[in-house]
């Protein structure tokens, strides 16, 4: 729990719960870092991606008003999405700006302002560009590939391109750096890979995945450089294999158990555990959690909220260690419950509507959920949330149109 909570504004005077933050003339500019890091352990018990829902954030339990006006944005949308360092920089300018004071308790006892020491002598690097070009991948009638780039800065979308393929059934992707991981289960339930480069403009080409179980589903998600695949194998069971592209390897593919599995989607949150999502011959929504962190593996439980939900397509996307679980229910509505996996808790599902849909994906950037749906007549729809102001659009069509059976959406950097 913390003890004093960083609310400031770029004005004066801000209240905060009961602590007020007054600006203060020849405040102390500079603190070591391990004084942020007393800051952050009287504060956030030294998390520096906690997000419990009360509207502060990350190790120095930063507002979304003081994180945007104070400039952090240029790293991530919310504090609690950025690094230790990010979140100390901008710990630096709300210091110099208020003192020790914008922590009321935590400054102070820390030595905040008695501490003059540069935390980062040395050149900060320039922070990663935001990603908000989404890669959206659809497998057309017939079984061909083709790709959009949708701008999400600019409201623009490129034509749809093929990506010479034929004869494929599903398809997942994930992002690593610069790089869109495309995996897809051919018409021979073997699963299949093609990378795009987006720093070169190179693709791979497609190549069979070594010793892949038979597939008739399959999921990506990313973590850093390393990409955590998860198939429904032809006995409706799940397996997984992780692809480390920094060390140019996979490991072995392992079994997971599971019974009459028939979907599956995964999401990968900030604190190295992959989410997995599977429906069951029943429909029913299932999760198994892989803690890369701590080297373990989970059981088979229900998924969300209590109570559980029957879906006949599952999609889920991260925004740090938030997921976003969105399901087609058995009306053709798409549904949406959100975990916080900081926190410990799910939301209720709600109804997002659309009508006649069948498929899902979704992909998320800048807080912002970008959920894409395939309608019964195989036309596609989009609906995004966007979490930084709580609002959702309507349901629109993207990308100029086109057909689907599958797809998948992703970013890179």
């Amino acid at each position: 729990m913390s003890k004093s909570r960083v609310g400031i504004a770029v004005s004066i005077v801000a209240a905060v719960g009961c602590s007020t933050v007054v600006a203060m003339s020849g405040a102390a500019n500079a603190a070591s870092v391990s004084t942020w890091d007393k800051v952050a352990n009287c504060e956030s018990s030294g998390n520096w991606s906690i997000n419990t829902g009360n509207g502060f954030y990350g190790g120095l339990q930063f507002t979304d008003s003081t994180w945007r006006g104070y400039g952090g944005t240029q790293y991530a949308p919310r504090a609690d999405l950025a690094t230790k360092q990010q979140q100390i920089l901008i710990g630096e300018k709300v210091l110099a700006s208020q003192g020790q004071g914008a922590w009321p308790s935590c400054g102070p006892a820390a030595g905040l302002g008695a501490d003059h020491a540069d935390p980062y002598p040395d050149p900060v690097p320039t922070p990663d560009p935001v990603k908000n070009t989404v890669h959206l991948q659809r497998i057309a009638p017939g079984g061909a590939l083709l790709q959009a780039e949708g701008d999400f800065s600019t409201g623009k979308w490129s034509a749809w391109a093929d990506q010479g393929a034929s004869e494929l059934k599903e398809v997942t992707s994930a992002g690593t750096g610069s790089v869109n991981r495309v995996f897809a289960v051919g018409g021979d339930s073997q699963v299949y890979e093609n990378d795009g480069d987006y720093a070169t403009g190179k693709w791979s080409g497609w190549f069979q995945l070594k010793d892949a179980p038979q597939a008739k589903a399959v999921s990506a998600s990313s973590d850093g450089n390393t990409v955590h695949l998860v198939v429904v194998g032809t006995d409706g069971q799940l397996y997984n294999a992780d692809g480390d592209y920094s060390a140019g390897k996979w490991n072995g593919w392992t079994g997971h158990g599971g019974t009459g599995l028939k979907r599956v989607t995964s999401a990968t949150t900030a604190d190295h555990v992959n989410h997995i999502f599977a429906t069951d011959a029943n429909d029913r929504i299932l999760e198994l959690d892989a803690d890369y962190a701590a080297g373990k593996w989970g059981n088979w439980a229900a998924a969300g909220p209590a109570g559980g939900f029957n879906a006949l397509d599952i999609a889920a996307s991260v925004t740090g260690n938030v997921v976003h679980l969105g399901a087609i229910g058995q009306d053709g509505n798409w549904y949406n419950t959100d975990g916080d996996f900081a926190g410990g808790s799910w939301n209720g599902w709600w109804n997002g509507g659309g009508g006649g849909l069948k498929r899902v994906a979704s992909a998320a950037a800048n807080n912002v959920n970008h959920v894409f749906a395939v309608k019964n007549d195989g036309s596609i729809v989009e609906r995004d949330g966007d979490y930084n102001t709580g609002k959702w659009n309507d349901w629109a069509t993207p990308a100029g149109g086109g057909t689907a059976t599958s797809l998948t959406a992703d970013f890179t950097k």
